[in-house]
């Protein structure tokens, strides 16, 4: 009898023993459980976030990679673009020097030229057989026509890079005095590209120099045996017209 009572109370005491451990164990292995997923999420996240990180410094780092060579090339652009302009204006600088130096070669020319057929008193490149001193009025009516106008001087006017002329006759119809006036086009090329310094480089001091108060203008006279040439300059210094005349 007391057997069976130790007996039982041991097997009551075991069960509330069991009883009270299996709670605590289901509690601590639930603990355990959350306490691994938390540190596996921590884990992950912490992970997912460096990613992301590290991706996004990727990201930035090809930005001002890309941006330092768009750079590069914006600066190689615009020194490449700055060279062909210099280049450019250095091609247009020596096609206008070469331009202005052929310019001045033919107004050259037209000085000596006129310089030469006055020694002659022939008028310069209006006709072979017009010359100061010998030819009439009527010798040039007859060749050329009338003038388009007719005062102290008979005015004949040029057309499509012709010179322009004025004739004087004296009481006789004898040709005195021949006025060349030089070409409106290209003038550059004839009267308009001959200065002050040019004639004195090219003949020397005038023998006379005379100043038209009238015109504000400056005549640089040279003797020519039994002619006289005339350069006639403006204020600009450049020959406005050429008088030949018959002085003996």
């Amino acid at each position: 009898m007391k057997q069976n009572l130790l007996l039982l109370t041991m097997l009551l005491s075991g069960g509330l023993a069991a009883c009270s451990a299996s709670p605590t164990d289901e509690t601590t292995d639930s603990t355990q459980q959350e306490m691994g997923d938390s540190v596996q999420n921590e884990t992950g996240g912490n992970a997912a976030g460096q990613n992301d990180e590290e991706e996004q410094t990727s990201n930035n780092e090809q930005s001002e990679a890309d941006e330092t060579q768009d750079s590069q090339n914006s600066e190689e652009t615009t020194s490449s673009e700055a060279d062909e302009n210099k280049d450019h204006s250095s091609h247009e600088s020596t096609a206008d020097e070469s331009i202005d130096k052929e310019q001045k070669k033919m107004a050259i020319d037209t000085l000596n030229d006129l310089v030469l057929d006055g020694k002659k008193g022939k008028v310069y490149h209006l006709n072979d057989n017009f010359y100061v001193g010998k030819t009439t009025q009527t010798d040039v009516y007859n060749t050329i026509g009338k003038p388009e106008r007719k005062d102290t001087f008979d005015r004949y006017t040029g057309s499509m890079g012709q010179a322009s002329y004025d004739l004087r006759y004296n009481e006789k119809g004898l040709l005195v005095e021949a006025r060349y006036l030089g070409t409106n086009v290209e003038r550059q090329t004839n009267l308009g590209g001959i200065s002050s310094k040019d004639l004195v480089e090219q003949l020397g001091n005038p023998d006379e120099k005379r100043m038209l108060e009238d015109s504000n203008q400056t005549s640089y006279i040279y003797e020519l045996g039994s002619y006289e040439i005339q350069f006639v300059m403006t204020e600009k210094d450049n020959a406005d017209h050429v008088n030949l005349l018959l002085v003996s």
